[in-house]
């Protein structure tokens, strides 16, 4: 476990292009956003286990919804539903893919994005540790797909008697189609939180900071997240 994790920082390390030299960093603009979802995870359909045997109890579906907010509350950016599926490997390694629809209003144009996931996860004494690898195609009207890697690596500690355990991770994007190669161009830093409210809903609250990087007009935002997860494998 110690080689995986050193391995994939060196990756990560490896993304990163060297500083542009003398020239001066552009000024970024800066933004914020509030984001909202609602969660439903399960097992696969009953009527599948014939048909997919012992493989049956591997698989987790999920439904989502969301709804994302520019600078002005009231002023919606996007509204999306995402489906996904989840194949369990082993007890630490999870498989992936999720398919999202982003309806944007009528002055911009709507998206839809495929990811293929491949996560990692593992606890020593009460700190867990998780390394997700995403590979993201997006979609725009009238344009060709925008391709992504995404790694992210996060930490939790499980305090003793205390219900919001805090949650922390960082997570580097890098365009793998840009004319002149592979661009490491954002990260996204998160600190947060959950609380369970029951024994199948979960309540979530992350404070996100996502960066811009080595692209014209770079862009700051600083998110809040908070989200509802219902999951009905644990009834």
């Amino acid at each position: 476990m110690r080689t995986l994790f050193a391995a994939a920082g060196l990756a990560l390390a490896g993304l990163a292009p060297p500083h542009a030299g003398a020239q001066d960093p552009e000024r970024p603009a800066t933004s914020t956003a509030t984001w909202f979802s609602a969660q439903l995870r399960g097992r696969a359909p009953g009527f599948t286990q014939g048909l997919l045997g012992d493989h049956h109890d591997r698989i987790r579906l999920s439904g989502e919804l969301g709804y994302r907010t520019a600078d002005n509350f009231f002023a919606g950016r996007q509204v999306y539903a995402e489906g996904g599926a989840r194949y369990k490997v082993s007890r630490m390694i999870d498989l992936a893919a999720e398919l999202r629809h982003a309806d944007r209003g009528r002055d911009r144009s709507n998206r839809q994005r495929v990811q293929l996931t491949a996560s990692m996860d593992h606890s020593i004494g009460r700190w867990a540790f998780d390394y997700r690898l995403v590979h993201q195609w997006t979609f725009r009207k009238n344009d060709t797909p925008t391709r992504f890697v995404r790694n992210r690596i996060g930490v939790e500690y499980d305090f003793p008697k205390w219900k919001l355990d805090p949650e922390v991770s960082v997570e580097f994007f890098t365009r793998t189609d840009h004319p002149r190669g592979w661009n490491y161009d954002g990260v996204r830093y998160r600190i947060g939180t959950s609380y369970r409210v029951s024994d199948t809903g979960r309540l979530d609250a992350t404070l996100i900071h996502d960066r811009d990087v080595h692209v014209a007009d770079p862009l700051h935002r600083m998110i809040l997240s908070i989200g509802y997860t219902m999951d009905l494998r644990r009834r």
